[in-house]
């Protein structure tokens, strides 16, 4: 027997880089009935590390049918992080899904910057491994020559999940505007493949909305999940742009979004400052209703982690510096950020540095670079902060402290599933 009646229960197959969850969410009360969630794996049995689809959608199919034998389900969206394309070939992956992390596309570093387009068409910042889509593509065309002329169609990570639930293939401007450089933000189009070397039968599905419905439930999934026939399935949307819904709806503009995780990205919404200097961490990308938004980020989260446990949890030892002393350095890639102490000059060794006494200097200090970064796309207004470091006191009270406007706190994937609700329902 089902637990409840609702009228607009929405599953959210959302798809984070180290976590992937079911969400179902009521859109007439806004709050989460069930969740489900697992580790987003990364395989190495392969040609390159790529993601676990196969498991993905075990994990979909399970969840999904815990969730069809107690609640009533009216539609599927679906969300999910960045940097990640499936190339297909007569609607089956052509090649794994490439992890972004994997250094593999730094291979043709010098090769690819020179054919990518500028900054200022595309709105994206030239970033390391695979961060860039083009720079995937172009690795994978040159290393996987017999696999790539296949390629007929690239679909982007959540509409790739919207073509399994559906059948139907599509695009998505907030995804293919994301340090993609396949987007000219002036012109409103596609880059031409042909500057990657792609062959002119590689297409793009139609570009449509986020909210758009691609079609019902394929039937394999209806007999496999429960769920009723003809539920719809929505086209889909970029995590980070998703969670910009609600604020655009319901917050006084100009505001702040502070996202945050492995990556902390600031949205400075309802921003016209668009005529910004290429600059590290600098992005301009379209939100779900494309119109142009100035944000940066940078893997903080990540940074976080890489650097406390590069410390000594039983040293005495502490830093005898503050925040305000320290820089940090090389801060777009995690594995190569450093820690800089202003006055010497140096690279800080933090090796024998008490990881409880550097766990509070650290977090100052993404906070330092996060206000830089909030500095740097001129956002303004209410701060509207969610995910881990909205947990993080250190992190919050160094916000709060410089910054003159309110800081609102917002559960993560709540936020998520709040702007798939505002989306779709008005």
């Amino acid at each position: 027997m089902k637990k409840n009646n609702y009228s607009n229960n929405i599953a959210i197959l959302d798809i984070g880089k180290t976590h992937a969850k079911v969400i179902l969410f009521d859109a007439n009360k806004m709050e989460e009935v069930v969740m489900y969630q697992t580790k987003n794996n990364i395989l190495n049995d392969d040609i390159y590390p790529h993601y676990d689809v196969e498991n993905l959608k075990k994990f979909f199919i399970t969840s999904l049918q815990q969730i069809a034998k107690s609640f009533d389900v009216t539609s599927i969206f679906t969300s999910t992080h960045g940097a990640c394309i499936a190339l297909m070939s007569k609607g089956t992956l052509a090649l794994p899904v490439l992890d972004y992390e994997f250094d593999g596309p730094d291979q043709y570093n010098n090769e690819y910057n020179e054919i990518r387009p500028k900054f200022e068409q595309t709105g994206s910042p030239r970033m390391d491994l695979g961060l860039n889509l083009g720079a995937q593509l172009f690795w994978q065309k040159n290393n996987f020559p017999d696999q790539f002329s296949k390629v007929d169609e690239i679909l982007f990570w959540p509409q790739y999940w919207s073509f399994w639930l559906s059948g139907i293939a599509s695009s998505e401007i907030s995804y293919a505007s994301s340090h993609s450089d396949l987007w000219d933000i002036r012109k409103k189009k596609f880059i031409d493949l042909n500057i990657f070397g792609l062959s002119s039968k590689v297409k793009y599905p139609p570009l449509l909305s986020a909210s758009a419905i691609l079609g019902p439930l394929r039937k394999d999934l209806v007999k496999k999940t429960g769920l009723p026939e003809n539920i719809p399935v929505y086209c889909g949307a970029h995590d980070s742009s998703v969670s910009l819904i609600s604020a655009s709806f319901n917050q006084d503009l100009p505001c702040t979004i502070l996202s945050t995780g492995t990556w902390i990205t600031i949205f400075a919404l309802g921003s016209d400052k668009f005529e910004i200097p290429e600059q590290p961490g600098l992005m301009i990308s379209c939100d779900c209703f494309g119109h142009l938004v100035p944000n940066f980020r940078f893997p903080a989260g990540k940074i976080y982690e890489n650097l406390l446990n590069n410390s000594n949890e039983l040293s005495e030892n502490k830093l005898n510096l503050t925040s305000s002393d320290i820089n940090l350095i090389n801060f777009e890639n995690a594995d190569k950020a450093k820690l800089i102490d202003k006055k010497l000059k140096k690279v800080i060794d933090i090796k024998n540095i008490n990881k409880q006494s550097l766990e509070v200097i650290i977090s100052e200090v993404i906070a330092n670079k996060t206000l830089s970064g909030i500095k740097t796309i001129e956002a303004k207004g209410s701060i509207i902060c969610s995910g881990s470091f909205a947990n993080n006191q250190n992190f919050l009270k160094s916000i709060k402290n410089n910054w003159d406007n309110s800081v609102l706190l917002e559960d993560n994937h709540l936020g998520i599933c709040k702007g798939v609700a505002n989306l779709i329902t008005k």
